[in-house]
This record gives structure tokens, sequence and C-alpha cells, in this order.
């Protein structure tokens, strides 16, 4: 008969390699996130707008006040992308930290309960 482990004993080894493995990919992620500036956004949009009205066609082109409209609209499209992006890199981050700090509690608490 071959031994095996407790399953109580596996519970804190996956729970602390899944944080470790998360942290370190999305840590990884989030340092290479780069960094827009004002003029790189603006540049995004600019180019997304021109984009957007090549495809409209020259009989739909829109008069100042709905160029002004769409340009708001692409620049909050092009944020929103921005902050999801970091918004789910943090996320997954936040996912290996707590994993980190259940492992850590679970082998806490089994070697206080092993000495009572």
């Amino acid at each position: 008969m071959t031994p095996t482990r407790p399953p109580f004993r596996t519970l804190p080894a996956l729970l602390l390699s899944l944080g470790v493995g998360l942290c370190g990919y999305y840590g990884q992620k989030w340092y290479e996130l780069p960094t827009y500036s004002e003029e790189d956004i603006a540049a995004s949009v600019e180019l997304n707008l021109r984009l957007d009205l090549q495809r409209r066609g020259p009989h739909l082109q829109p008069d100042a006040a709905g160029l002004a409209r769409m340009r708001e609209m692409v620049q909050a499209e092009v944020e929103g992308e921005i902050r999801r992006e970091r918004d789910q890199v943090q996320l997954r981050f936040g996912v290996g930290l707590i994993a980190l700090v259940l492992g850590l509690g679970q082998l806490a608490a089994q070697r206080l309960l092993a000495r009572v």
C-alpha cells in the first residue's frame, strides 16, 4: 500500500502555489503595462476617429457638432479600454494575493491545531 498525503495538508500547498503563480505572472504583466501620456491617447483618438470617418463614406460625414461628439465617444472608448486592461490585471493579481493569504492562514491553522 502506498502512503498518501492527508487531504487537509494538500489545500494549503495548492493555495500557496496558486497564489505564488498568479502573483508572479500578473505582477509581471502589471509591471509591463505601458503608461500612456495624454499625447498618446490623443493620437490614438485621432487615428480611430479618422478610421471611423473613412468607414462612413463621403456622404455620411458629420457636421462640426457631430464630429465633436464622435471624438468624445472615441476618447471614452480608448480610455475605457486602457482602464479595463489595467483593472483586469490588478484583479487577477489580487486573486493571487487572496490565495496566498488563505494558504498561509490554512498552514498557520494546521500548525496551531497540531500543537493542541
